[in-house]
């Protein structure tokens, strides 16, 4: 299952493996590639930033974007979701179907609060859905998530969410006025709930990940909290590490 600009950044990564965007060229400005994709602006940044993600890329304004590296050797074709900024958390909403199944308010009791990462006692929106890659035939869902709002966004929210296809950072966004300064992920490997199973079409206790992540609303404020269940092999994630220090190390004496 793929979205959109995974399938564009997949494309370019290729081409750029091929030799049709040379290391030290640059590539198309964002118009030319959402021609080329059939593909929004939006899309094409949100592809760009998983590139640049990767090290595979740069990008500088007014120069545009500049290929620094060749893919690994050992790629496998499979593109896997970097998400390393909240602008591509973001347009992984955008290009995704959600289905709500239920939406209630509730008080977190201390086994949801140890779960969302808040105290007991607070009361939240709970909206729970599942997400589909948008034309899948089979419409079998990427996951099933929980999301918790703060109860202080709860009646804006649900007067608005039935037109909001992104997540509800943003939605929260533009109610309050303020940006979504953080997102806090915890990923965890887990077995598929018994109870989700049927909906996920995945065997109870089959390998899962679960993901939290936690949206803090400037200046500091825990105003939702995600909770995701991804039966194995319906999503992946990648992150990239650099060095702090690129001085080249000393070599090891020879024996």
């Amino acid at each position: 299952m793929e979205t959109r600009y995974a399938f564009v950044a997949r494309a370019i990564t290729a081409a750029i493996a091929d030799g049709r965007h040379p290391v030290g060229s640059f590539l198309p400005n964002e118009n030319d590639l959402a021609k080329q994709f059939a593909v929004s602006r939006a899309t094409v940044r949100a592809a760009m930033q998983e590139l640049q993600n990767s090290g595979l890329v740069s990008r500088r304004k007014s120069a545009g974007t500049r290929v620094e590296a060749l893919p690994a050797a050992d790629r496998t074709g499979t593109f896997s979701h970097t998400l390393g900024s909240i602008e591509a958390v973001q347009q992984f909403g955008v290009e995704t179907v959600r289905r709500i199944q239920a939406v209630g308010e509730v008080v977190a009791d201390d086994d949801l609060a140890a779960r969302l990462g808040c105290r007991p006692g607070q009361r939240w929106l709970r909206i729970s859905f599942v997400r589909l890659i948008p034309d899948d035939a089979t419409q079998t869902p990427i996951c099933w998530t929980d999301v918790y709002i703060h109860a202080s966004f709860s009646a804006a929210v649900q007067a608005r969410m039935e037109d909001h296809v992104a997540i509800f950072g943003t939605l929260l966004e533009s109610i309050s006025g303020r940006s979504i300064s953080e997102i806090r992920q915890t990923i965890t490997a887990v077995g598929v709930p018994d109870d989700l199973a049927t909906v996920l079409r995945a065997a109870p206790q089959s390998h899962a990940l679960s993901i939290r992540r936690q949206y803090i609303l400037s200046p500091g404020m825990l105003a939702e909290v995600s909770l995701s269940i991804h039966p194995a092999g319906r999503y992946s994630y990648q992150s990239s590490m650099k060095r702090l220090d690129a001085s080249p190390r000393p070599a090891e004496p020879s024996a």
